[in-house]
């Protein structure tokens, strides 16, 4: 055809256009061609030229030579989609994803550098921020610190005042509530007295009413309580025994379950396995096949190779009996397994029922133990003596009471008192509290690390030192020594959570202690100075450091005149316990008897409070057991007043009834338990036997399968060493593929019988769960029913009490008024007593507490005096009550916190403020870069995503179209089959291949294509050919014996198809095929004459085309519905419209030339991602157009020789040999 889709498909304004080539022979023999396109000479560039504008190529679809076919039908499904990709032309897409791809890794590489330069640049700028602060602060800090000196100095001195004020109000509020409280006292005993006395007669009256024959009529009542409680509490029993067997089914029910399930995934597996096994064997059959064929040519070589080819067919054979022995053994083995771990659920089943059924017979008997001893019943005259017993006992018991009630109140007053001298001087940290509730926890190891105090971890060398040294160290004395912080954090977490005060810690691994210095070690050597404190203490080395921290560089000296004539920067402590400070400040006097520290641990006056301690737990001890006693005295006493008024009423034929059957059912139940435990233990021990055996007997049959295999190995190795390479290294491929289809075969058979046996067990579980719970539900029904017969017999009770309750009215509402009474009484008078006991212990508490704050009101405010006269002499006004003042410990830490930041700031770099500045201005552009960068790494992923999308979008839609195409072309050339192409990946298909789904007439919808004959295979590719040649028409067709591997049918199909599409394009076809021949309208031979020359036979008759009008029609009508279908797409994207990559950026400005230095590559090339293509293309291209040149310069040579050659043979000879010209 010269004309397509109503527009020339080639440049030649002609309908039909011929193409010319040419041969002759010159003198030399060597072949010289002429071209010509229609009557007009050419060149086969230009030919080529004109073809290649009508999309004729020699590598396209419209030339089919003879391994086109094959290669189509057995490549891979990714080249075979590759193939679908040229004809779609998404491959121009894949150069701009990749430049994409590659410029968003540069810019990627570039964020990551910004964000590390960004990193180390906010560590710099926080460095340089924190030198910036020290110079900044220096002088502000200092003036603080001369503040906070004379605030420290009045805070000392307003601290005095309040201490006395707090306690003088702290008295008047205790001295109102002693009077408060005795008042409340003497109130409370009196109404204890009218308590006493309306108690006494009500017993009286209980006992007056109790008598007669309402005394009868009570005890048929309690007759009737005691079935309808009994009834209720079997009621309560049968249903428990339903809620039991409930629970029971639906652990079984869910037991089901899961064995359902288990045999469901076993045959899951089964079919997995049976599958893997089919596909393994057919493994075998193809290398065995390999082998032999290999074998058989080894047959034919030397007797050497013979013998190993039989010795490697023995080692075969023996490798086959060893793997069969191997697969029965461990099926045994996995049968023996399984059964010995369903005996074992069994037996703990079993177990578990046992012990259950154990502890309910042991409750019975227990039961049954107490209704014997209490079914004796005794005469009224003997429970009269045992009354009258109990009552002396009781009256001796509330004396002894009595007595021990006074004596462990006057022992809390005086605990009380101790406690509250105590307390008044416990208000520094490291009190006696303290240090004993730390002591414990050390001792109980609830807190490892606590070394102790360092009273007792330090002592005196000499005794006569003790004051001065005590003195010394002062409070020190109270710290408690640790190992670590650690510690000492969980310390003072406990302290805080259990109220125990507060103690100062010292962690050995954090103390920071100075040596002495300066003035401090001149002032060592003078007359009369003994030594450090340290020195002169005896210690462990391991709280050295703690002992040099509390100690502060203190001299000993002899006298306050050694000390005077040394003072100043130096602290000091004479013998008698006179401190002299390094600031001038001295402190001496009196020794004082108050919580003085000292060596040994002793916190003063912790031993009186342990002494009173002591005393009041064995008076609560005492106490306790005398009440306990009365208690229980008063328990017997009341029962033994229920037995005499219930003698011959009890009820306890009816519970030993009751318990014998109770016990003869839990009897029975354990028995059977028992045995059935008995035989499913013996089952178990015979299925762990049998599965030792059955391991044992598999590693055995494991172990020669092993030495049969590497027989086989050995044999085969021999074998590939004395045979040729490629036999050698067929037998090698063979032997593999044999060896991994043999382990998987083994390791299927071995699968399935395992979970053919494992669904066998299943069923038998399955079975046996579906019967116990058919028990339980039997037990169900029984239990329902006796409560039925419980519930009955309940309500036949119930109207025979009501009966009773009616004729007891007249006597029973008098006796439970004074009954109410009595226990009113007896819950007030308790109640009361305990108030009166705890308001005078609060009495004598708050009496303890006033003597003792008289005692701190006098001292304070003696010392707040003392500390008006220090303030007037240092120059410091006296703080007017108005003015707002930290506390002590406040502005002390304040002033120890601006010394220690002082110090900490050492040299100021004043240099740091410009560097600082530099350095924000340098991260501020690193963060904007940053943003470029990072807006630049979207953009480029969103051109990848686009590009991406429109390469699919374009593919799938061809794709969809030759699909048609070629469903449509392979039911023309396999009538009643059926076929369409398969992406392995639809949702991503350049990540899969493409599949030929063909299913030739006569075969199963399931046959694989590998499963295909050569012949269908073949039809399938050409009919994959012809779809995509609808998909770009072309002028004409060539196929080279493309139905050489078709039988007479198929090559019949295909040369019909050509002859009726040959209605809308030329097709040339090479053929030996009858058929074929028989169909076409021309027929050109070659042949050769046997001269050197080539003879052309031609055969042309237009007249006698075959009349193909109904599949004419047919085709005609299929070609314009494609032709409409592919009109009818919508317009895919246009390659040359693809969005660009935009040029990569220049280096960021922010890196500078830090990125160069550090040896970081910040440049991108626009086509970096692939330099080598883009080369390879560009010399393509010009290897091409050189060969052109080349090809047309050498016809115009031959063309003008060939001419000059003419001229000497006509000159020469009037005859020439010529060569008929090929047309095409």
């Amino acid at each position: 055809m010269a004309e397509h889709d109503g527009r020339r498909r080639l440049r030649i304004e002609e309908d039909e256009v011929s193409f010319t080539r040419s041969v002759r022979l010159n003198r030399k023999g060597d072949p010289i061609s002429s071209f010509r396109i229609g009557d007009k000479p050419s060149s086969a560039t230009e030919m080529r030229r004109v073809l290649a504008e009508a999309g004729l190529r020699g590598d396209g679809y419209n030339i089919v030579l003879q391994g086109d076919v094959t290669n189509l039908a057995t490549m891979t499904p990714h080249k075979r989609r590759g193939v679908l990709e040229d004809v779609a032309g998404v491959t121009a897409y894949d150069d701009e994803i990749r430049r994409a791809t590659t410029q968003r890794k540069h810019v990627e590489s570039s964020i990551e550098t910004i964000d590390l330069l960004e990193d180390d640049k906010k560590k710099q700028l926080k460095q340089l921020s924190k030198e910036r602060e020290q110079a900044l602060k220096y002088k502000e800090i200092k003036e603080e610190f001369d503040n906070s000196r004379v605030t420290l100095y009045q805070s000392r001195y307003r601290n005095r005042l309040d201490e006395v004020s707090l306690l003088g109000n702290e008295r008047t509020n205790y001295s109102e509530k002693v009077r408060s409280l005795g008042s409340s006292l003497a109130d409370g005993n009196k109404k204890l007295d009218s308590f006493d006395t309306e108690l006494v007669s009500v017993e009286s009256d209980l006992r007056k009413a109790l008598a007669g024959d309402a005394q009868r009529i009570m005890e048929s009542i309690r007759q009737h309580e005691i079935e309808i409680e009994t009834g209720s509490d079997r009621i309560g029993d049968q249903r428990k025994t339903i809620s039991n067997s409930n629970e029971e089914i639906s652990t079984l029910e869910k037991e089901l379950e899961r064995a359902v399930g288990a045999k469901n995934e076993a045959n899951e597996k089964l079919h997995n396995a049976k599958k893997s096994l089919e596909d393994a064997e057919q493994s075998l059959i193809d290398s065995a096949k390999e082998e032999a064929e290999a074998r058989k040519a080894i047959e034919s070589g030397d007797k050497f190779a013979r013998d190993l080819n039989r010795a490697l067919g023995k080692a075969s054979e023996r490798v086959s009996e060893a793997q069969d022995s191997y697969a029965q053994a461990q099926l045994e083995s996995d049968r023996a397994e399984q059964a010995s771990q369903l005996a074992s659920e069994n037996l703990a089943d079993l177990e578990e029922k046992f012990e259950e059924a154990t502890m309910i017979k042991d409750d019975l008997e227990l039961i049954g133990n107490d209704i014997h001893e209490n079914g004796s019943e005794s005469d009224r005259s003997s429970l009269a003596d045992d009354l009258r017993n109990l009552q002396k006992q009781e009256s001796e018991l509330r004396s002894d009471r009595d007595r021990a009630e006074i004596r462990l109140r006057d022992a809390e007053r005086e605990l009380s008192k101790a406690k509250a001298r105590q307390e008044a001087r416990s208000s520094a940290p490291g009190s006696a509290v303290t240090i004993a509730a730390l002591t414990r926890l050390r001792e109980s190891g609830q807190i490892s690390g606590i070394l102790g105090t360092l009273g007792e971890l330090t002592s005196p060398k000499d005794p006569s030192h003790e004051e001065a040294l005590a003195t010394a160290l002062g409070n020190g004395l109270r710290s408690i020594v640790v190992r670590d912080d650690e510690v000492a954090a969980k310390c003072i977490k406990w302290l805080r959570e259990n109220s125990g005060g507060r103690a100062t810690f010292l962690p050995l691994n954090k103390l920071k202690v100075s040596r002495p210095q300066g003035r401090t070690l001149l002032v060592a050597r003078n007359p009369g100075i003994i030594g450090f404190a340290q020195d002169l203490l005896d210690y462990d080395q391991e709280v050295e450091v703690a002992v040099v921290y509390a100690s502060r560089n203190t001299l000993l000296v002899q006298s306050m005149e050694v000390a005077r004539n040394n003072m100043g920067g130096v602290r000091m402590v004479t013998l008698d316990g006179s401190l002299i400070e390094s600031s001038g400040a001295m402190t001496g006097g009196s020794k004082s008897r108050g919580n003085r520290p000292s060596f040994g641990g002793s916190a003063g006056g912790h031993s009186s409070v342990d002494k009173h301690e002591r005393l009041v737990q064995e008076s609560n001890l005492l106490y306790s057991t005398v009440d306990a006693a009365l208690r229980e005295t008063m328990l017997n006493l009341q029962d033994l007043r229920n037995r005499i008024n219930n003698v011959d009423g009890s009820d306890h034929s009816v519970k030993l009834r009751n318990w014998k059957a109770d016990m003869d059912r839990a009897t029975k139940s354990l028995s059977e338990i028992e045995n059935r435990m008995r035989a499913s233990r013996s089952e178990f021990e015979t299925c762990e036997n049998t599965k030792s055996l059955k391991i044992s007997e598999a590693e055995q049959a494991r172990v020669a399968l092993e030495s049969a295999l590497q027989n086989r190995t050995d044999a085969a190795e021999a074998l590939q060493d004395n045979t040729p390479d490629h036999l050698s290294e067929i037998l090698r491929s063979a032997e593999r593929e044999r060896t991994e289809a043999e382990r998987t075969k083994l390791s299927c058979e071995s699968s399935i019988l395992t979970n053919e046996s494992q669904i066998v067990l299943m069923d038998q579980r399955v079975s046996d769960i579906e019967t116990r719970i058919t028990k339980q539900e039997e037990e169900i029904n029984i239990a329902q029913q006796s409560i039925s017969q419980l519930e009955s017999s309940i309500s036949t009770a119930k109207s025979e009490l009501i009966e009773l309750k009616g004729k007891s009215e007249q006597f029973d509402e008098e006796h439970q008024i004074l009954t109410n009474r009595r226990d009113e009484l007896v819950d007030e008078r308790a109640s009361l007593r305990a108030t009166l006991d705890q308001l005078s212990k609060e009495r004598e508490t708050l009496r303890s507490r006033i003597d003792e704050l008289n005692s701190q009101i006098s001292q304070k405010t003696t010392l707040a005096e003392e500390t008006a006269e220090e303030l007037a002499d240092a120059g410091v006004s006296i703080p007017s009550e108005d003015t707002q003042l930290p506390t002590i410990a406040e502005a002390e830490r304040a002033m120890q916190g601006l010394e220690r930041r002082l110090g900490n700031l050492g040299n100021v770099n004043m240099l740091a403020i410009d560097q600082y500045d530099e350095t924000a201005e340098r991260i501020a552009a690193l963060i904007e870069d940053g943003k470029t960068l990072r807006s630049r790494r979207d953009h480029l992923v969103s051109i990848a995503e686009q590009l991406e999308n429109e390469r699919k979008t374009r593919f799938m839609t061809v794709f969809e179209h030759v699909n048609n195409n070629f469903s449509r072309v392979y039911e023309i050339l396999q009538p009643s089959g059926s076929g369409k192409l398969r992406l392995e990946n639809s949702k991503n298909p350049f990540e899969g291949g493409l599949e030929m789904a063909c299913v030739p007439p006569g075969k199963s919808r399931n046959t694989r294509r590998s499963a295909l004959s050569g012949g269908e295979k073949s039809m399938a590719a050409l009919a994959l050919i012809f779809a995509i040649q609808d998909y770009e028409p072309s002028p004409f067709y060539y196929f080279d014996e493309v139905d050489q591997n078709l039988d007479p049918f198929n090559s019949g199909r295909i040369a019909t198809l050509c002859r009726i599409r040959s209605e809308r394009a030329q097709f040339i076809m090479v053929t030996l095929r009858k058929v074929s021949l028989s169909l076409a309208d021309h027929h050109i031979g070659i042949t050769h004459a046997g001269d050197g020359c080539s003879r052309r036979i031609t055969d042309f008759d237009r007249a006698a085309a075959i009349e193909l009008s109904e599949e004419l029609e047919a085709e005609k009508r299929a070609q314009e519905e494609s032709k409409a279908e592919k009109d009818a797409m919508p317009d895919l994207p246009d390659p040359s419209q693809m969005p660009k990559v935009p040029e990569p950026l220049q280096t960021p400005v922010s890196l500078g030339g830090l990125a160069e230095r550090a040896g970081i590559d910040t440049e991108v090339d626009g086509d970096e991602s692939d330099p080598n293509d883009e080369s390879d293309s560009v010399m393509e291209s010009l290897r091409e157009r050189t060969g052109e040149w080349t090809e047309d310069i050498d016809e115009k040579e031959k063309v003008i020789f060939h001419d000059m050659e003419d001229t000497e043979e006509a000159m020469e000879d009037p005859s020439h040999q010529q060569v008929d010209a090929n047309e095409v």
